[in-house]
């Protein structure tokens, strides 16, 4: 069955590569805003918005049906609500009125081309006008839904072409936050969840729009497995029918990782759903190596196809993650490998039965018409074979013991954060427990790195000089090669480490950590100061490298010490309701910020506890603290 809405981001080409860029989950904000007139940078913002057209016209013939831009909180002025929000010459209001008028011509351009418009809306999203006006940030502040009935209201009137919202509830503030912007955590219960849809619905009902609703909740709260729990799902779900309201929910039952086993909500009763997937890969590299999905998404789109609950896709090709380079996007918003994998996901989600592997070979053959064809043998050969390449080198391979902490399926991708590998010893004492024997992943690792090595050679034979996207290809597999080497080099130090400290025994590992020494050296060697292909993070592993050279001893009984939390952790159950009440009686919300705030970051420097990247991104510790 086809799928007949097929949405794809379009925040890719408004991120100017000139400009930093830390926070790749959305449209990039912080380039654009300006905190004096005229509140944004029209040079910049136009440039995008043209290369948004061309980027337009490209997905159409992939065959998406309509494109999501971020965000709410940007275009709502409030000029329609019956009360005042905005005073006239307010920064927020003045702002969203120049993004509105730059981006008419790219939404008139998609109407006119029959496509749908969605734009996205982060909950609970507020600004330091707004929080004057609506008082506490509460599910339970009348001021709260009536703002954001408003805003609805404002969108839908100012804006026709959009034909509905996209919601998130899981993942808002903390690194999120733009200046002036903050975002929320306060829709994390199912009764919470539920009386959010009262609000909204109605609006989307009145002007005939759609209100698509994620189940993204990051284990945070009673609702915190919406994502993969049937229970939660159907809780919140079940009883709902407003044609108006859509699910929108991630094809695995956890983040954009492989290896996961299919997202158990997909197909239950209530609203028709639409399934997301991400094209350019975050926990892959942003795209800075190719990182098939021949089987990936044949597999998520057969499955989705088949259930008639399930209408259409959400394709990411910009969307998600801290970190990456210029490389990750390109000139235009991607790069071949994206576009690629965009051209597939499109082309699955219109011919479900369609096969992948031979589409894939016949769009290189098109998009690199006039090249050598033992080049375009090679390119394609690299695109297929980086699925597996990608499933050994970069993750553990089919680990079978994969569990659930939080309510959340925990992927076999821990050991490396976007771009920072960690030295966390909880997070190796899990992984070395969920693959068993440790050796033979060792020995997938070193291989990974053996067969991309070969395919970069087979595609630099073949290509032509001075070209400038041959170069890219030739460089991004020379990225993919080092990146499989640290990938290897880091399990062969740290996987027998936490099997070591499991199982109470002690061995040499002084070779495994002069092998990662010098692979470290090598890589930000010869990726330090770019920008397009910039080095991994290797800061928390060059820590823990150094801890093991000073005193191996001490680090040994740390792993000793992980190895026990570990343990411990596992024969803990979920926490109850009565259990979270007696925390919050105990420790309340403003005293857990702080522990958490404070010590928790102390006491993981220390003991390696957590990877560091769970301190900068996402949302703050404090909207954690909350739940």
């Amino acid at each position: 069955m086809t799928l007949s809405l097929r949405l794809v981001d379009i925040n890719g080409p408004f991120i100017d590569q000139s400009a930093p860029v830390r926070n790749w989950s959305s449209f990039p904000f912080c380039q654009i805003d300006l905190p004096v007139l005229p509140y944004v940078d029209q040079v910049r913002l136009q440039r995008g918005v043209q290369r948004a057209r061309t980027y337009l016209a490209a997905v159409q013939a992939q065959g998406y049906t309509g494109i999501v831009i971020d965000n709410l909180a940007h275009l709502v002025t409030f000029d329609q609500a019956p009360q005042q929000y905005y005073a006239p010459n307010s920064p927020f209001r003045l702002r969203a009125l120049a993004y509105r008028q730059a981006l008419l011509p790219l939404l008139h351009d998609a109407a006119a081309r029959g496509m749908q418009v969605y734009v996205t809306c982060d909950m609970q999203w507020m600004t330091n006008d707004l929080r004057r006006v609506v008082g506490p940030i509460a599910t339970d502040n009348p001021q709260v839904a009536a703002l954001n009935r408003a805003a609805l209201i404002d969108l839908f009137t100012a804006l026709p072409m959009v034909n509905g919202v996209i919601v998130r509830i899981g993942e808002t503030g903390g690194a999120h936050d733009v200046a002036g912007y903050t975002g929320h955590l306060i829709y994390h219960e199912v009764a919470a969840i539920r009386h959010l849809i009262a609000t909204l619905l109605p609006v989307c009902t009145q002007f005939d729009r759609h209100l698509i609703m994620r189940t993204w909740t990051l284990g945070i709260g009673e609702a915190g497995d919406l994502i993969c729990s049937p229970e939660r799902y159907a809780a919140v779900f079940s009883d709902q029918r407003d044609p108006h309201l859509l699910v929108s929910i991630k094809h695995t039952p956890a983040d954009f990782f492989r290896l996961l086993p299919p997202n158990p909500t997909l197909g239950l009763p209530g609203p028709r759903q639409i399934v997301e997937l991400q094209n350019r890969r975050e926990y892959e590299l942003f795209g800075l190596v190719p990182a098939g999905l021949v089987g990936l998404h044949s597999a998520a789109i057969r499955r989705a196809a088949r259930d008639p609950q399930c209408v259409g896709v959400w394709a990411w090709n910009s969307t998600g993650g801290w970190g990456g380079g210029g490389a990750s996007v390109g000139p235009n918003g991607w790069n071949l490998w994206t576009e690629a994998s965009s051209a597939l996901t499109a082309a699955l989600a219109i011919h479900p039965e369609r096969d992948a592997e031979q589409f894939v070979s016949e769009w290189f053959q098109q998009r690199l018409a006039g090249y050598d064809s033992a080049f375009v043998r090679a390119v394609t050969a690299a695109y297929v074979e980086s699925e597996r390449l990608i499933e050994q080198g970069w993750y553990l391979g089919h680990a079978p013991g994969m569990q659930r902490i939080g309510g959340m399926v925990v992927p076999s991708l821990l050991w490396v954060w976007w771009m920072r590998p960690t030295a966390a010893l909880p997070v190796w004492v899990y992984l070395a427990e969920l693959v068993g024997d440790v050796e033979p992943v060792i020995a997938q690792a070193e291989w990974a790195v053996q067969r991309a090595q070969q395919l970069r050679a087979a595609v630099a034979a073949a290509a032509p000089e001075g070209d400038p996207l041959v170069q890219q290809l030739v460089t991004s597999l020379d990225y993919l090669v080092d990146a499989l080497t640290i990938a290897w080099r880091v399990r062969a130090l740290l996987l027998p480490l936490a099997a070591q400290a499991r199982g109470h025994q002690r061995c040499d590992l002084g070779e495994a950590a002069t092998m990662l020494r010098a692979a470290m050296q090598q890589h930000r060697m010869r990726w330090a100061g770019r920008t397009d292909f910039p080095p991994l993070e290797l800061d928390e592993l060059a820590s823990f490298l150094a801890r093991w050279e000073r005193s191996p001893g001490v680090v040994w009984q740390r792993a000793r010490l992980a190895a026990r939390l570990v343990a411990l952790a596992r024969r803990q159950p979920p926490r109850s309701t009565r259990a979270r009440a007696v925390l919050s009686f105990l420790f309340p919300t403003r005293l857990r910020r702080r522990l958490l705030q404070t010590a928790l970051p102390w006491l993981s420097r220390r003991l390696d506890l957590l990877p560091t990247i769970f301190f900068e991104t996402g949302p703050a510790l404090g909207e954690w603290a909350r739940s």
